[in-house]
């Protein structure tokens, strides 16, 4: 499994159509609005490579609204857990 992180810069007032779509595609597990340089962070799950570069470059990438990507792959999982 491959888990990325998805960047993505939104035309001006068309941040919560984005919003929308991106989190009813099925390769996203999670979307975040954001301030700053981005507006979205998405977490994506991909079986491949190859099916990640096809979701960014077919789907992602061609949906209205969506100005600029960068894609961060994670290298190395860790989960942080506070005690209680």
């Amino acid at each position: 499994m491959i888990t990325s992180y998805t960047l993505l810069r939104i035309l001006p007032a068309k941040d919560e159509e984005v919003f929308r779509k991106v989190k009813s595609y099925p390769e996203v597990k999670e979307v975040v609005l954001t301030y700053g340089e981005y507006d979205l962070i998405i977490k994506v799950e991909s079986s491949s490579l190859e099916e990640l570069d096809r979701f960014i470059f077919n789907k992602l990438r061609t949906t209205g609204g969506v100005e600029a990507t960068t894609t961060l792959i994670e290298a190395r999982p860790s989960k942080i857990v506070k005690g209680s």
